[in-house]
């Protein structure tokens, strides 16, 4: 018991000392995030500051994540001129770079995507899982959190993109 307790002790204090853990929220800074791109390249969230970015977490075994690749695509193809920043983080496990690259040409993905398969992004941004999608202002703070599948290439999502890009 004594041994139980300790440990939520130290869970406690490893997520802000407060004993609350909670995930990001609207209006929430984003927190610091770099990941190695499938080209070969570093994105940093910090190198992007002054760019709304819509940052996807998903992976390629995920069906929810597949079918909302299109409507993503499209989202890019639309806003992409206007300053959006589109960048899918693919949580797919080590040694499945082959199968990411494949969705990728497959899928006709145009905007950048970021391999991770040590899931840091699942922790830095307190997912529940994929996919999730996190709207991040010019000034690095969370506009809009969407927990699962939803349509980017729908109404709202780019009312909240518009809202971003011109706020």
């Amino acid at each position: 018991m004594n041994r139980m307790l300790a440990l939520l002790g130290i869970a406690a204090l490893a997520c802000g000392g407060n004993g609350e853990f909670r995930p990001l929220q609207v209006g929430d800074a984003a927190p610091a995030y770099a990941a190695q791109t499938v080209a070969g390249d570093t994105v940093t969230l910090g190198a992007l500051r002054g760019h709304p970015v819509l940052l996807n977490v998903w992976a390629t075994w995920c069906i929810p994540c597949r079918t909302e690749m299109p409507a993503m695509q499209q989202l890019h193809s639309a806003f992409a001129d206007s300053g959006l920043k589109v960048i899918g983080v693919s949580v797919d496990e080590a040694g499945s770079d082959a199968d990411v690259r494949q969705f990728i040409a497959t899928s006709g993905i145009t905007f950048t995507v970021a391999r991770d398969p040590d899931k840091r992004v699942s922790r830095v941004f307190r997912t529940l899982g994929v996919p999730e999608t996190f709207l991040i202002d010019r000034r690095g703070r969370i506009a809009k959190r969407w927990i699962g599948e939803f349509d980017p290439a729908g109404a709202a999502a780019k009312a909240a993109v518009r809202d971003v890009l011109h706020g």
